[in-house]
């Protein structure tokens, strides 16, 4: 026994050595200075993460704290002796692998979850300083060619799943929170991507082409719009400076700037003669009305006239002025045809022009000019100057006319026979009020009123509101003897109407909500033969309802100027059928005005207040204080109107804002019939409605033109 428990003790005494020889670091110090010259070979095997970050501590002098949440073992063996830094590094890495991650904070190391490194650490950098080791720390990327959003999905399989990297679009930075080796693998991948992508812009001057005529043309055969990715910077852009007939490229490709120049070089040579009829295609601007425009310009410029009378043409500025006069007319009569309905059909007012070197081919949209070539081009650089796209104008419009009529009435009435059976016999009596009111007239109808079947057409009725009389019998006779009628009546009207309109820059806008109702204007009757009469009455429409008409002109600065005319009428209800024509009550307001870009505009807002007081009485009897008001009848009236006009132009400079405002527009029409709920019925409720997204699509989009269409 004694035997066996020396045994024991020696095996005990051996482990505990072993233990603890693996827990001592190898130290050789050198004669250089400690931090660089002092080595430590490490050697844990499968020993306590505290345990070995006591030792590495000791060793290196740092201060190392372990999260209570951390808990195993790790191995760590360095073949060779290493520095305190690559000490600290190896743990690091030892640590990694096991899920947990060292972080410095303030010059204290801290031990604790790959979860929570990233809210640990504190140690951020913006510059490029060269850090490794797999310590979690925090790096500010700021890019200087390339999008932060369109790198992001490039990067993020590059981060630890435990770590973050995050796109901040404002400054155009990425942050990532991440260990010290993987960040500074992803700032040497960031040096490589973040470069010029796209070369310098460069310009070719052309000597016989027309630049907007080569720039359409390569657009189309290079189709240099879709050569981009989701943020257009690696596309090839061409467009055209009319100003000094030159070409702007500008491509991420330096091949695709020589096929460009290569294809404009054979592209700019002189073209073989065409007659000197040159055609010009429009884009914007519309052509009867350009001609016009270049027909003056070329009747007041001395050296364009010089031009014309030097080459074969023999039209002369006469027939210019001639044409112009004629287009003129031609559009003015027309101007005045559309503007005497405002509900008549569209009708187009251009056709084609005659005479002079400039016409006009509205079908097309083409100006036609026959001319030398230096005069075209001098036409051209014009019509290049004319042929912009316009701006539009969305006008958001908001009209409400409240009127409101307060109206009573209270009025008595007598009537009666003083004595009977005599040759002679006296009447009294009131009478006030006409029509329904007249105590003379229920009287002659009393019989209808004991008996209402037997009332007519022309039987007189009590009048409304509340009516309380007496009926006596004055020798056989029923008639009323007494009247008292009382009446309040309040109306109230608010017309809200949300108009919206869209238009082009300097182009009128109109819209109206109505009738349109007939005015007689005239009557005549001629005689054709014996006794015969042809009566003949000529008529005028007019429009009743809401109108608005708004013509708004778009500033350099964002502001609009607006012309405006907006009307409210209706017709008087009591004079429809009147044999001198329709009575109107008509509210309008005609003005011009500036505001800026989205900005709210209100008009009107006059209150027209009418008050009507009416009294009949007896005299000196109904003015008896109390008991007057048995032998009179008051009446009076009040009336207000109010119209209110708010208006807020917006601009739209681009294609896209149009598309915003439409689908904005069927948004709120889909949430709208949405919330309608119809009555009760007994048919059964109409469950799939159709909606305005349901609508079939073209089968042709309009943003994508046929392939042919560049043939």
């Amino acid at each position: 026994m004694n035997i066996n428990k020396r045994h024991f003790f020696l095996k005990i005494l051996l482990c505990l050595l072993c233990n603890q020889m693996a827990f001592m670091p190898i130290v050789s110090a050198q004669n250089n200075s400690p931090t660089e010259s002092a080595t430590i070979t490490l050697s844990f095997n499968n020993a306590d993460i505290e345990s070995v970050a006591s030792v590495v501590a000791k060793t290196t002098g740092q201060t190392i704290l372990v999260d209570p949440q951390v808990k195993g073992t790790i191995t760590l063996i360095s073949n060779k002796p290493v520095t305190k830094t690559k000490a600290l590094d190896s743990f690091s890495t030892a640590l990694r692998t096991s899920g947990f991650a060292l972080v410095e904070t303030n010059g204290i190391y801290r031990v604790v979850t790959q979860a929570d490194a990233k809210l640990v650490s504190t140690s951020v950098t913006t510059g490029k300083v060269k850090q490794e080791g797999d310590q979690i720390i925090t790096r500010v990327f700021k890019l200087n060619y390339e999008s932060a959003n369109s790198l992001l999905p490039v990067l993020r399989p590059l981060v630890s799943p435990n770590n973050t990297i995050n796109a901040y679009p404002g400054n155009n930075t990425i942050v990532v929170t991440d260990y010290a080796s993987n960040i500074q693998r992803i700032s040497e991948l960031l040096d490589s991507i973040d470069a010029p992508t796209s070369s310098d812009v460069q310009t070719i001057k052309l000597r016989y082409a027309i630049a907007l005529d080569i720039a359409s043309m390569l657009n189309k055969v290079l189709d240099s719009g879709s050569a981009g990715g989701a943020d257009g910077s690696n596309k090839t852009v061409i467009m055209a400076d009319a100003r000094s007939n030159s070409l702007l490229i500008r491509s991420a490709s330096p091949e695709k700037i020589r096929q460009i120049r290569a294809l404009v070089a054979k592209l700019d040579a002189p073209g073989n003669s065409n007659g000197n009829i040159w055609v010009v295609p429009l884009r914007n601007a519309e052509a009867t009305k350009l001609a016009v425009t270049l027909r003056a310009i070329v009747a007041a410029d001395a050296a364009l006239s010089a031009q014309v009378a030097s080459g074969s043409v023999n039209q002369g500025v006469s027939n210019t002025l001639n044409g112009t006069t004629n287009t003129q007319s031609s559009q003015t009569a027309s101007s005045s045809a559309g503007s005497m309905a405002a509900t008549s059909a569209l009708t187009s007012s251009s056709a084609p022009t005659t005479g002079g070197i400039i016409q006009a081919e509205p079908a097309t949209n083409s100006i036609i000019i026959t001319a030398s070539e230096p005069l075209y081009r001098n036409l051209r650089h014009v019509i290049d100057q004319l042929d912009k796209r316009r701006g539009q104008v969305y006008i958001e419009s908001i009209i409400v006319e409240v009127s409101s009529t307060n109206a009573a009435e209270l009025g008595i009435q007598w009537q009666g026979l003083i004595g009977a059976g005599n040759q002679n016999t006296g009447f009294g009596g009131t009478n006030f009020g006409v029509g329904g009111n007249n105590i003379i007239n229920l009287s002659q109808s009393t019989g209808a009123i004991l008996n209402p079947s037997t009332a007519t057409a022309t039987t007189v009725q009590p009048g409304q509101g509340l009516n309380l009389g007496l009926l006596t019998k004055f020798n056989g006779v029923t008639a009323m003897s007494a009247l008292v009628s009382a009446l309040a009546t309040t109306t109230g009207t608010n017309i809200l109407s949300t108009p919206n309109l869209i238009t082009l820059d300097n182009e009128e806008a109109r819209i109206v909500v109505g009738q349109n109702i007939p005015v007689q204007t005239g009557s005549y009757a001629t005689t054709g033969g014996v006794a015969t009469v042809n009566p003949f009455t000529t008529y005028n429409r007019q429009d009743v309802g809401l109108i608005l008409r708004v013509r708004p002109q778009i500033s350099e600065n964002a502001i609009v100027k607006m012309q405006i005319y907006q009307e409210v009428s209706s017709v008087v209800a009591a004079t429809a059928n009147a044999s001198s024509g329709p009575t109107l009550n008509k509210r309008d307001i005609e003005t011009n005005v500036i505001v800026d870009d989205g900005q709210i505009l209100v008009l009107g807002g006059l209150i027209d207040n009418q008050y009507t007081d009416s009294s009949s009485g007896i005299p000196y009897l109904s003015q008896i204080p109390i008991i007057g008001a048995l032998f009179r009848s008051d009446s009076n009236t009040r009336t207000k109107t109010n119209l209110l006009v708010f208006l807020r132009p917006y601009i739209l400079r681009d294609k896209g804002q149009d598309q915003e405002i439409t689908a904005n527009r069927m948004q709120f029409m889909d949430a709208k019939q949405g919330e309608f709920k119809p009555s009760t019925m007994l048919l059964p409720p109409v469950k799939d409605m159709p909606k305005l997204e349901e609508v079939t699509p073209p089968i042709v989009k309009p943003t994508s033109p046929l392939q042919n269409s560049a043939k």
